[in-house]
């Protein structure tokens, strides 16, 4: 009787892993920068470009002092229209 021969990995199936948790990886890497540029305060020359509509300018100037960050620009635009 042979001796049993030792099994080979499928190929495709370790490939197919490898491209999963790349992709795995590469999307939680977006989300924390996503989430990190939220909480960033947006500098004024952007907040300059943002104030495109009445509605935009008027939602700038209630914010007052207060250092609007981008979260709270996209809700702006958002609600807005822009």
């Amino acid at each position: 009787m042979a001796a049993p021969t030792p099994r080979q990995p499928n190929v495709h199936l370790q490939g197919l892993f490898g491209v999963v948790l790349g992709l795995a990886v590469l999307a939680v890497v977006l989300t924390l920068l996503h989430l990190r540029r939220n909480g960033l305060p947006v500098d004024p020359g952007e907040l300059q470009m943002s104030a495109t509509s009445p509605c935009m300018v008027q939602a700038i100037r209630a914010a007052g002092d207060h250092t609007i960050t981008y979260a709270e620009l996209d809700r702006m635009k958002a609600r807005c229209g822009d």
